[in-house]
């Protein structure tokens, strides 16, 4: 093939799937190909896009592995990125995707989109999700914490998420009891208007491979609930509305 490779077709498809995710395994990759071919003829197809030098692959595991684009591969996206993952974030990045895949299941949820490193408010979300609740739509900024940030860091992002235009609600999503607890204690010392603006949740088996909503805690307006009670669509007063 010539050195002016230009993706296309089945390609072009592989691209625009890995840039909507940012990470992809390649089984998840062949669930959500548009082309019928066959496993094996995927994994050529993945190898030659690695040769021209527009993804990258990864192992994770033994035999499990993942894809993500490169600065040149992102240019043939329409995906809002501005340059490759790390990969120390792969991990990370991997987390954010199963969520926003896992929740975009739910009928309520809609319109999941991945971010990379663009600010939005003077922030960074990981991911953009809407929420369709009582005929009305929010949209939700995704934070998945891994790792405890400092107090004030934390504090500023609440505060920024209540001022915000572009979100009605920052939700940070931790693996982490002890990181929610601290992340409920900061939230509690601010006022009411920035924690109408904030959602907590737990989900201590959450990993790159496994989210489940119905096992999550949630933190709201100084309250622990469920996540079906949160987010259900009859309004109460520590429900989202």
């Amino acid at each position: 093939m010539s050195i002016n490779f230009i993706p296309q077709g089945v390609y072009e498809d592989i691209i625009n799937i890995v840039g909507q995710w940012k990470v992809v395994d390649m089984k998840s990759l062949s669930d959500m190909c548009n082309y019928e071919i066959g496993y094996h003829n995927l994994l050529k197809k993945v190898r030659t896009l690695e040769t021209h030098g527009l993804i990258k692959g990864v192992l994770l595991g033994r035999k499990n592995k993942h894809i993500y684009l490169t600065n040149k591969g992102l240019q043939y996206t329409g995906y809002d990125y501005t340059y490759e993952i790390c990969d120390e974030n792969i991990t990370h990045d991997l987390i954010v995707s199963r969520v926003i895949q896992v929740l975009l299941e739910h009928k309520n949820f809609v319109d999941g989109k991945l971010f990379h490193q663009l600010p939005i408010d003077m922030i960074y979300p990981d991911a953009k999700l809407s929420l369709v609740k009582n005929t009305e739509c929010f949209d939700l900024a995704i934070e998945v914490e891994l790792t405890q940030k400092a107090q004030n860091r934390i504090k500023e992002k609440y505060r920024r998420y209540s001022v915000g235009k572009n979100f009605d609600y920052g939700v940070f999503i931790t693996n982490k009891e002890r990181l929610f607890k601290t992340y409920a204690r900061y939230l509690l010392e601010m006022k009411e208007s920035v924690q109408e603006a904030i959602i907590l949740i737990l989900e201590k088996q959450m990993t790159a491979t496994k989210f489940n909503p119905q096992k999550t805690e949630c933190f709201y307006l100084g309250n622990s609930t469920t996540f079906n009670d949160l987010f259900k669509s009859n309004r109460s007063q520590n429900t989202v509305k």
